[in-house]
């Protein structure tokens, strides 16, 4: 292709309106000056394409970048062939070929002190290490791309990162940051009067807030997506804006939503992006499945799949894969779904990409409940609330909605006191009467009011926000742990020497497992633990942690005391009891029941705080491995204690013993033990 031909082309690709960017527009007055050189021309173009400024057909881009790349006698222009190209590999979700142009590219780089050369790099490592679904080492990138962005003082590409930077964060569990580099991108998109960086940002809020729940602003943003993409209309732009509407209308208007995913294929397939179509396809698929048309569903998702290369990103080909196996499911199809579900579980399920685990995880588990595999269900699926716990939590989706109004109010307010300052110095009371009495006959009283309730409760919110924390905290760990940890940043590891350690475990869970279905089981679990949880309570335990179907709390800690032996035992004997009356019920109406072991010891431990996200208080030392074998060395309905926590209650009142002499216990050899109850009750 001729580069006149390209050239116009090119240009034809964009739309600017009046919101045009000095900027932008000197790089597209450069691709049509007759005095430049092909060579300036190509360059021009390609920061165009990689700023998002053009979007033209994605092979007439790749002949662009071939181009550039044959001119070796220019270095630098060869090096922003391969990020062209690279980019343009990305959007085809081919992986491979993204790594050998970032390869090349690194190998290209000029000798430059101009700061955007290497961001652009940056750009397409953290691209491909998005390929693979490492997306820590992605943030890192594009996060050093933007530090290079804000150092050159290019505004419009530090948007360009900004958005980038916030998909990482999300994706790694941190929905509030990704909202803190949303909210920024926002302002400076604003600011620069970038339209279509404003329409990536709007589809991105939109996105984040619904995630979030709050429906209203998600809808809002979405809305400013649709219409401003519709004004550049571009087609890159739309056929995300009609994907993003068709979801607004779905749950009202199926047919009006599968139209306009039609649209957004019909745009995707004019730029040439094949990945768009699949992904429209994929969705046009969901829409057919929620209203019952199955037949239509797997046609359209069979032709997404199709579309697929050999090499396509284990993102794309794992959430094609669960869909397919979740429909067979649906049509009745349990064998050739569990078939497939165990295929992509083998497959993908060591990802570094968190949300292909997920979906491997989730689907493995919905097809071995299908065809009656209650354990291997319910085995996928703590793999799969495991995995959904450390990247979606109550407290984030709070901070999400919280960031995004906080942003919206200052915006506001800081328009109120430009416009007002001088009269608010004067007479501010008055000022603001006439202001709301203006603003109502204006149509913006509700936002005023929004504004102002949002201001006067913002007090109010903090406190209760800060007290939900505080309360968080105090479920994780001690109180005086938690204390120390707010004071110093960090909790001291401490030896304490006398610690009474309790271990349980049922009998039978693995039995009850393959009997009940994996949400029953979970009740079960959860109502044990929570008694077990309140008795430690009443008892001034500390609980430790639960292990599968074990329990482990402690006597006597983070604040010594010298009754920590006998709280334990009591509690002990209290759990005994629950696990017996529940025994005795649920064998009358002829259900599955728990049996349980208790094993108790006492020594030395040390107790501290471990990792640095998810705290948790844990204690270690020989002690806890004891304790752990008095409750393997027991029987059922029988609390077994050491010889040393024997020694430290033997005088208590109301506690009767059972010696069982010389045991043998795992990995101690013979060990004096003894069985407790009551001294009410028959031995």
């Amino acid at each position: 292709m001729k580069w006149s031909h390209l050239s116009t082309f090119l240009c034809m690709a964009v739309s600017l309106g009046t919101m045009a960017q000095p900027q932008r527009d000197s790089l597209l007055a450069i691709t049509k000056s007759p005095q430049a050189s092909e060579a300036t021309r190509l360059q021009a173009t390609a920061d165009l394409f990689l700023r998002n400024w053009i979007a033209p057909h994605q092979d007439s881009t790749l002949a662009l970048a071939q181009r550039m790349q044959a001119m070796q006698e220019n270095r630098r222009l060869a090096y922003y062939g391969c990020l062209v190209a690279g980019r343009v590999w990305f959007k085809r979700q081919i992986g491979d070929s993204t790594e050998a142009y970032r390869a090349r590219a690194k190998r290209l780089i000029p000798d430059t002190l101009d700061l955007r050369d290497r961001a652009w790099l940056h750009d397409l490592e953290a691209l491909c290490a998005m390929e693979q679904g490492d997306w820590t080492v992605s943030g890192e990138h594009f996060k050093a791309g933007l530090q290079s962005a804000r150092a050159a003082g290019d505004k419009a590409m530090e948007v360009h990162f900004l958005l980038l930077y916030a998909s990482t964060r999300s994706q790694t569990g941190q929905p509030v940051e990704a909202m803190e580099q949303l909210t920024k991108a926002l302002k400076l998109a604003e600011t620069t009067a970038d339209s279509i960086a404003l329409v990536g940002v709007y589809a991105d809020l939109a996105s984040s807030l619904l995630m979030a729940g709050d429906m209203d602003a998600g809808a809002t943003y979405r809305e400013k997506n649709f219409a401003l993409a519709e004004r550049i209309g571009r087609h890159d732009l739309l056929d995300n804006a009609y994907a993003n509407m068709s979801f607004s209308v779905a749950e009202n208007d199926i047919d009006l939503a599968i139209a306009y995913t039609d649209s957004a294929i019909a745009h995707a397939r004019a730029g040439g992006n094949l990945a768009s179509v699949q992904a429209g396809l994929a969705m046009k698929s969901r829409f057919y499945r929620t209203s019952g048309r199955y037949d239509l569903a797997l046609e359209s998702l069979d032709r997404a799949i199709a579309l697929s290369p050999a090499n396509v990103s284990e993102n794309r080909a794992a959430y094609l894969g669960v869909s397919r196996s979740s429909l067979l499911n649906e049509m009745g199809r349990s064998k050739e779904a569990l078939t497939l579900a165990r295929e992509l579980y083998a497959r993908y399920s060591r990802s570094k990409d968190v949300s292909v685990c997920m979906w491997v995880a989730n689907g493995l588990s919905r097809a071995e409940q299908a065809v009656g595999n209650h354990r291997e269900a319910f085995e996928a699926y703590k793999r799969f609330v495991h995995l959904k716990d450390s990247v979606e939590t109550e407290e984030n989706k709070r901070g999400v909605i919280r960031k995004e109004y906080q942003y919206e109010y200052e915006k506001q307010a800081l328009a109120d006191s430009l416009q007002h300052a001088s009269e608010i110095a004067i007479q501010r009371e008055e000022v603001r009467r006439q202001k709301v009495v203006r603003n109502g006959f204006m149509g913006g009283f509700a936002l005023v009011a929004l504004f102002a309730g949002v201001f006067l409760t913002q007090r109010n919110r903090i406190g209760k926000e800060k007290a939900r924390s505080e309360e968080l905290l105090l479920n994780i760990l001690p109180e005086e742990v938690a204390e120390e940890l707010k004071v110093k940043g960090e909790a001291d590891a401490k030896l304490i020497d006398q610690v009474t350690v309790l271990f349980t475990d049922f009998k039978g869970f693995t039995a009850m497992s393959e009997t009940l279905s994996p949400k029953e089981l979970v009740r079960d679990l959860h109502e044990c633990f929570s008694t077990f949880d309140r008795i430690c309570e009443e008892h001034g335990l500390e609980k430790i942690k639960t292990i599968g179907d074990a329990y482990m709390a402690a006597g006597g800690l983070p604040t010594p005391n010298t009754t920590h032996a006998t709280d334990v035992i009591v509690a002990a004997l209290a759990m005994r009891d629950f696990i017996a009356e529940g025994k005795e019920r649920k064998r009358s109406a002829g259900l599955p029941f728990f049996e349980i072991r208790i094993g108790v010891h006492t020594g030395p431990v040390v107790a501290g705080i471990v990792g640095v996200k998810k705290f948790s208080y844990d204690i270690w030392g020989d002690t806890v491995n004891t304790a752990s074998r008095m409750e393997s060395s027991g029987e059922v309905g029988q609390v077994n204690v050491s010889e040393a926590t024997y020694e430290l209650v033997k005088d208590e009142t109301g506690l009767a013993f059972t010696p069982r002499g010389k045991v043998q216990a795992k990995g101690k050899g013979e060990m004096d033990m003894y069985f407790v109850r009551r001294s009410t009750e028959q031995a």
